[in-house]
């Protein structure tokens, strides 16, 4: 008897610890996961299309059309289930193909929220995960600020941009009145977006008109080829022109197809072909050969000084580094994103994940660094050994803090792509 009534009581406890484990949280408070599911619908139609027929019920689990219809009174309700094709039906009536598909892919966004962020634990001493009606959130750190690409079914934004959502220091996240509050200015200023589109083209136009004419004057003159030097310098050169090429092919295609385009899923971001993530990954590869040339280039001049009687004679090393390298570590990445995170063209970001990319780049730098040190040190130390004949080395230190620009002038690419502030439109986010 008494082992029936504790297995009883084991059995008990354990559906109501299986049931907290599952529960989901909003700004509007913790629900089970398939409330939490209808929910979630109901708000993703109110925050991306507030002035439709449908409007939240006060329930929050059914959206309620205001107006008469042919076919329905009104204050009729219906549950926003996308799994039921015929409420899908109904409620996508009052908005068009594209505006559904957003819709129904906020809907999943946020079942994939609940399921990877069940509010299983205790949070006191941080900010819980949540989903703030566009976007899924992690735990935050106390006084600091998170950040989360931009969901692509949002109008004119771009997965390389983020919105900001603060955790204050007592583990809440911040409010605007009586919710929670996400900024998603940096995702929806259209004019800032396409300016800096024109400027990056128009940069990389610039930088291609001068890089191919030095490529074709090494060309021309058949006896410098001969010289290694020469010879890294054209690979180096070539490495710009490629990732500037493909960087002006994204942008002029990709991105600017994104945010002229209204129809969200008429993009080549929402549809996320084969092509478009093929032309993301070549991006990626030809812009990491860049930093590896860059580091090619310092080791090459660092042998020189260091050894001047014994300089490289052959040069497959540095191809098999400067080509091969960056494809090893473009292709792990390639992987880990069909893997985990095959959406967006890739152009989504993987928070940590990134530094696959990011950190042999950083290396590339640093080693650079490293190199240029060393070769002020070596000519310094010499200066002072021929105080007699310091003409030649303080021209070589001069020519040295030139190669500045030439050993990590890069270094701005390495920062994640970041977010600038812009004017809050009140309407838009209705306190998310």
């Amino acid at each position: 008897m008494k082992n029936v009534l504790f297995r009883s009581l084991w059995i008990i406890f354990l559906s109501k610890f299986v049931c907290f484990a599952q529960q989901c949280r909003s700004k509007f408070g913790i629900f089970q996961p398939e409330d939490f599911d209808f929910h979630a619908c109901v708000w993703c139609y109110f925050f991306l299309y507030p002035e439709n027929v449908f409007k939240p019920h006060h329930h929050q689990h059914y959206l309620m059309l205001t107006t008469n219809s042919s076919k329905y009174p009104a204050y009729s309700t219906f549950k926003a289930d996308i799994k039921n094709s015929t409420l899908v039906d109904i409620i996508c009536s009052s908005l068009t193909p594209d505006e559904c598909d957003r819709w129904k892919l906020c809907c999943e966004t946020s079942h994939k929220c609940c399921r990877s962020h069940a509010h299983s634990e205790d949070f006191n001493d941080t900010c819980a995960p949540t989903w703030d009606g566009f976007g899924c959130w992690g735990k935050g750190t106390p006084g600091r600020i998170s950040s989360m690409s931009c969901p692509v079914f949002l109008p004119f934004a771009i997965p390389t941009r983020s919105a900001l959502k603060k955790c204050l220091s007592d583990g809440t996240w911040s409010k605007n009145g009586e919710l929670e509050w996400t900024d998603y200015t940096p995702c929806l200023n259209y004019q800032e977006l396409k300016t800096t589109i024109f400027i990056s083209i128009g940069c990389q136009i610039a930088s291609l008109l001068c890089l191919v004419p030095s490529v074709i004057i090494f060309f021309q003159f058949r006896c410098l080829l001969h010289q290694h030097r020469i010879r890294l310098h054209i690979n180096f050169f070539l490495s710009f022109i490629l990732s500037g090429t493909f960087i002006i092919i994204w942008n002029t295609t990709v991105t600017y197809d994104r945010i002229t385009n209204t129809n969200v899923s008429d993009t080549l971001l929402y549809k996320n072909s084969a092509q478009c993530k093929l032309l993301s990954f070549l991006k990626l590869y030809f812009i990491s050969t860049n930093y590896m040339w860059m580091f090619c280039e310092g080791l090459y001049l660092y042998r020189l000084i260091v050894n001047a009687f014994s300089p490289p004679k052959r040069l497959i090393p540095f191809y098999i580094l400067g080509w091969g390298i960056p494809l090893v570590f473009t292709s792990t990445y390639a992987i880990v994103r069909l893997t985990q995170a095959n959406e967006s063209c890739w152009a989504k970001s993987m928070g940590d994940k990134e530094w696959i990319i990011y950190t042999p780049n950083l290396f590339c730098l640093m080693a650079n660094i490293f190199f240029l040190c060393n070769i002020l040190r070596i000519l310094l130390t010499q200066l002072q050994v021929h105080p007699n004949e310091p003409s030649n080395f303080r021209k070589a230190l001069k020519a040295t803090f030139v190669l500045n620009p030439f050993f990590g002038f890069l270094g701005g690419r390495l920062v994640p792509p970041g977010v600038v502030p812009g004017s809050l439109n009140e309407r838009v986010f209705y306190g998310l």
